[in-house]
């Protein structure tokens, strides 16, 4: 092999190598979001598969996430469960559940699949949640028990 393909395989492996790293990068112009964990309770019990929704107060970017069968949500705003960028929010929090829609017969016409909230309807819009957070670098868990 030649002097400049030796110098060339050993700048590929240089590039392909440094990008294999596995803590996460800041993007040039993106924000930066510090990990956030919020914990959704109903009547005192977890709620799994609720939709968390951060919404900015005053815009910027808006983070969601799913919970998990303990009621705990990972938040995302670019990538996955890279968290949130710091600033004040409003919180929507929504479960709904599929109870009629949907057809198995291809020669069947659509139907509109019809859902169930399993939580008050007041928590899935920001305008009547009553939710609120305040993500900083040191305040990056909220837990929030949902009532009737």
């Amino acid at each position: 092999m030649g002097k400049a393909a030796a110098v060339g395989v050993i700048v590929a492996l240089s590039l392909c190598l440094s990008g294999c790293g596995s803590g996460k990068r800041a993007v040039p112009g993106r924000p930066k979001t510090v990990p956030v964990k919020v914990t959704v309770k109903y009547k005192g019990q977890p709620v799994a598969e609720a939709n968390v929704q951060f919404l900015p107060t005053s815009g910027g970017h808006a983070a969601t996430g799913m919970t998990d069968a303990q009621g705990v949500a990972r938040l995302t705003t670019f990538e996955k469960n890279d968290g949130v960028v710091p600033g004040s929010y409003r919180v929507t929090i929504r479960k709904s559940v599929l109870v009629e829609g949907g057809s198995t017969d291809p020669d069947a016409p659509p139907v509109p699949a019809k859902y169930r909230d399993e939580l008050p309807t007041k928590y899935a819009a920001p305008e009547t949640s009553g939710l609120t957070a305040e993500v900083t670098e040191s305040t990056t868990e909220f837990t929030f028990e949902l009532t009737d």
